[in-house]
């Protein structure tokens, strides 16, 4: 019999209990076999013959459950990142959040952001490099740029600032000449962009935040990507509650796609881009009476009613009736809109006020009104 097999259904499920309310992870079912050799592994590295005994190691309030549970999340945490990762999400923030942020905060020049899950440090020297492009006096400026994880090992590597060509495979040259510096076939982020950074280990599920004497309070925007695609449910609301709190009124957050799709976001204000869906804490003095949809042409984005989450039913009704007129006639940005939020759908979900059709299928329709709109031939 072999160790993976010695470990037992009931234990196993109690490992996957423990891991999901101690990280929020959930370990699914193809996941099984390789969480079972990474217990193994982890006993053998500190000599424990019984999953038993390394469950209740785990499960113990003490410094040497600390220090495990820090060892374990290495092995059960992805470090993929590289930098400006997701273009369309980057042009959106270059385009549009981040330059709303600076001119809202032209008074006091203050601007906080959150990195969650920042993993190597990919993704917040991304947002370093962004600001320091679009903020001429830059120096001027109090910024704060926080990347946080649950990793010690990857924020380790993420305050060093060093990364093979690996992580700059969707970087334009201009960037990674300008803001780098080649060591010995790495490079290196330069030391303007390095100290525009900080990094913090930040356990999402049971960390307490805010904090008002901490770094982790009154962000203008939380970027926190690829990350709850490993979260359970339970686990992405509890987190979800925490962001909201955590922004000052207006501010941002923006996750994956796709990654909320089931979850209550009431509490958000939810704006559709053409290259993304994004979550807003509302204004403290925002009025109830706000129409139920409203077309920002400034921005071209599309802005739900405070309180009323933008629902598979309600919102996709409204982009279907915008495809009913010709061609010509429907506004482009509004469709693109409506793709990107079907896009955020299962494939199979079926919209019972647009006929039952499945978001598979009403994406073919929007592609095909872009199109015609763009003048394409079928």
């Amino acid at each position: 019999m072999s160790q993976t097999e010695s470990l037992s259904v009931e234990l196993r499920q109690a490992f996957i209990r423990l891991i999901a309310q101690h990280t929020g992870l959930e370990i699914r079912e193809r996941d099984r076999t390789a969480l079972s050799q990474k217990i193994f592994l982890r006993m053998k590295a500190l000599k424990l013959l019984f999953p038993l005994h390394y469950y209740q190691l785990l499960e113990s309030k003490t410094l040497d459950s600390d220090q495990e549970w820090q060892k374990l999340i290495i092995d059960l945490t992805n470090l993929e990142s590289y930098f400006f990762r997701d273009k369309e999400q980057f042009n959106l923030l270059r385009n549009h959040i981040l330059p709303e942020l600076i001119q809202r905060k032209q008074d006091t020049k203050t601007i906080r952001i959150c990195s969650a899950g920042c993993s190597t440090g990919e993704e917040p020297y991304s947002l370093a490099i962004l600001l320091k492009e679009l903020i001429p006096n830059v120096e001027q400026w109090n910024l704060t740029i926080l990347g946080i994880d649950i990793n010690q090992d990857a924020l380790e590597k993420a305050q060093i600032g060093i990364y093979r060509a690996w992580s700059f495979r969707t970087v334009d040259p201009e960037i990674k000449e300008g803001y780098f510096k080649l060591i010995n076939h790495h490079y290196q982020i330069v030391q303007p962009i390095k100290e525009m950074v900080k990094f913090q280990a930040v356990n999402l599920v049971n960390d307490p935040f805010p904090q008002p004497n901490s770094e982790m309070r009154d962000f203008d925007l939380i970027i926190c990507r690829n990350v709850f695609i490993y979260f359970d449910q339970s686990a992405i609301a509890k987190v979800l509650d925490k962001f909201y709190l955590t922004l000052q009124p207006l501010g941002y957050l923006i996750t994956g796609h796709a990654e909320l799709h089931d979850q209550n976001l009431s509490q958000f204000q939810t704006r559709v881009f053409a290259e993304s869906l994004i979550y807003q804490r509302q204004s403290d003095h925002v009025l109830s009476s706000a129409s139920n949809l409203a077309i920002s042409t400034s921005t071209g984005s599309l802005i739900t009613q405070p309180n009323k989450f933008l629902t598979k039913d309600f919102s996709l009704e409204e982009a279907n009736n915008s495809l009913q007129t010709s061609p010509e006639q429907t506004n482009i940005n509004l469709q693109q809109a409506a793709l990107n939020l079907l896009k955020q759908l299962p494939p199979d979900t079926k919209i019972a006020k647009l006929g039952n059709l499945t978001a598979a299928e009403l994406i073919l329709q929007v592609e095909t009104a872009l199109k015609l709109s763009n003048g394409e031939s079928k």
